[in-house]
């Protein structure tokens, strides 16, 4: 195996989530409707992964953002279960841009 970076991280994987629904198939007008699916799914999220860092929407756009510390994506798929059949989601790892420069930084030494 390579040269393994130090790492001072304070989560062990992050995960960005973009969920995208359409007009179609936004539940905003049906209380009940948002009851099961986007009222639900933040919660649901909460107990299935290790811990949710931040949660955003642009309501327009129909488009929810969300990171999470997560072990597997299976963590993320259980959170965002409520809200699957709505639309579709891009699941990303991603990383803290300050320890990645340091990362590269050793990397290259």
């Amino acid at each position: 195996m390579g040269r393994q970076p130090e790492s001072k991280g304070t989560y062990e994987m992050l995960f960005h989530v973009t969920h995208h629904h359409d007009e179609n198939t936004c539940p905003a007008h049906d209380e009940a409707a948002v009851a099961d699916t986007f009222g639900a799914v933040l919660g649901t999220l909460e107990e299935s992964v290790n811990e949710v860092i931040g949660a955003w929407v642009d309501p327009p756009g129909h488009d929810f953002f969300f990171v999470v510390d997560a072990d597997d994506v299976a963590q993320i798929f259980t959170g965002m279960f409520p809200i699957v059949s709505a639309g579709t989601a891009k699941v990303q790892p991603v990383g803290d841009y300050v320890a990645m420069m340091k990362v590269r930084e050793q990397m290259n030494a």
